[in-house]
């Protein structure tokens, strides 16, 4: 462990990781009274999402908006619709837009199916030599380029654990409920996947 330790310094750092610290927030009543708790801690989320954003994206040569691709990974099924909903249903005002998709283990085989061929289409960036990612050239991704009237685009993919496991996808950033390091590093795997260089 001290030599693998030794050589991982050496090394420089593909990711960095940032605790926002939920419970302080919420205390402040940095929010209105009829909030509840939920969408107080969703809320605190959804920021977290446009900060990763604003951070680590790109800019679409022909639209020239800033696109970037991340996954919020939650604990359980419930609270990943109960997000994706509360995403799709609070606009981030004029400068940014989203899309969301919900993506779990009790899902009807068939879209599930054909939701992972999409991802794994979308998400990967092997082979990956220009700036632009392959994605843009995905029919499904343009049109959503191409429809977006903000200078911001951000693609969700609001998960479970489902996504921690033998998942070939590569995200442009993460979002991580508290859970165990096993899950929280086998989720980092996932960011900058095909990538080297630069820190996400």
């Amino acid at each position: 462990v001290s030599k693998r330790v030794e050589k991982l310094i050496q090394q420089p750092a593909k990711r960095k990781a940032e605790i926002i610290e939920c419970q302080d927030k919420m205390e402040e009543n940095e929010f209105d009274d009829e909030q509840t708790k939920q969408d107080q801690y969703f809320d605190i989320i959804k920021q977290a999402v446009i900060r990763m954003h604003y951070g680590h994206h790109t800019i679409d040569r022909q639209s020239k908006t800033a696109v970037s691709f991340g996954v919020v990974r939650t604990a359980n099924i419930r609270p990943c619709v109960d997000l994706t909903k509360y995403l799709l249903k609070h606009e981030s005002g004029g400068e940014v837009e989203v899309r969301v998709m919900a993506y779990h283990s009790q899902q009807v085989l068939l879209l599930r199916h054909n939701q992972e061929k999409h991802l794994d289409s979308v998400l990967s960036r092997k082979n990956h030599t220009d700036e632009q990612p392959s994605a843009f050239n995905n029919p499904i991704i343009c049109n959503h380029i191409r429809r977006c009237k903000a200078k911001n685009l951000i693609f969700i993919l609001v998960a479970t654990p489902v996504e921690e496991v033998g998942r070939d996808h590569d995200f442009d950033w993460a979002v991580v409920e508290p859970s165990s390091y096993r899950s929280i590093i086998q989720l980092a795997g996932r960011v900058r996947r095909h990538r080297s260089g630069g820190v996400s």
